[in-house]
């Protein structure tokens, strides 16, 4: 993967996600999968309280914040375009990542297990990835959920980690106010990140493939 073009990628990733969360907030975990083009996309925060917070999707955001929904999913699917990007710039072709970004450290985890052909359903997959990364308590899960995360079992392929430092630019803020954050200004991100796809439309013909297509929000998650 050409480091300076993995970089940039990261930087953007990381700004999107910064915008994306109008309060203040300690950690975040997204989860993301790109097979041949396609696949799907969520992420979680645990905002920052004097107690223990309950995490927060993505999903509940707009609504919670009362935020233009259109808007708010017309970023997402601009945060999995570059999740797309990053998938076409590796020389080995993961099928899923894990990013989190936890104590000012922008963490990936870029896993290669064959999700075509595995014996769990997305569904599966996802209740195993909240109990691993959000720590979902087991007692409060069912009773074939609890069996689930107990014996769950992937191919045994090494992941391979990445870890640097978060990027944030001088004169901006890793959160931004939720009554600032309405539909003018979620515009005006959504434009910016589509000005930005427009300029590397050139350079992403000849380095990715074609045919990219526009990801559409089902069921509460982001699905390509």
């Amino acid at each position: 993967m050409p480091k300076n073009e993995a970089k940039k990628l990261y930087q953007e990733i990381q700004k999107i996600l910064f915008r994306l969360i109008p309060e203040k907030w300690e950690s975040l975990y997204l989860y993301a999968s790109v097979i041949n083009g396609r696949g799907e996309m969520f992420f979680y925060y645990f905002p920052k309280k004097i107690f223990k917070a309950k995490p927060v999707s993505c999903y509940e955001v707009a609504n919670k914040f009362g935020i233009n929904e259109n808007q708010y999913n017309m970023i997402l699917s601009q945060l999995y375009e570059k999740i797309k990007l990053l998938n076409n710039l590796s020389a080995r072709k993961w099928t899923n990542i894990t990013i989190s970004i936890v104590n000012c450290l922008f963490s990936v985890e870029y896993n290669y297990n064959d999700l075509i052909h595995s014996k769990y359903t997305d569904e599966q997959r996802h209740i195993y990835w909240e109990y691993k990364y959000l720590h979902t308590p087991i007692e409060s899960m069912s009773k074939q959920n609890q069996n689930l995360v107990r014996y769950y079992e992937e191919e045994n392929i090494k992941p391979t980690i990445y870890t640097e430092g978060i990027y944030i630019e001088k004169n901006e803020s890793k959160t931004i106010e939720s009554s600032k954050m309405g539909a003018s200004e979620i515009q005006k991100i959504a434009m910016q990140e589509k000005l930005y796809m427009q300029r590397n439309q050139v350079q992403a013909t000849s380095n990715f493939e074609n045919g990219v297509e526009e990801p559409k929000v089902r069921n509460q998650i982001l699905k390509c």
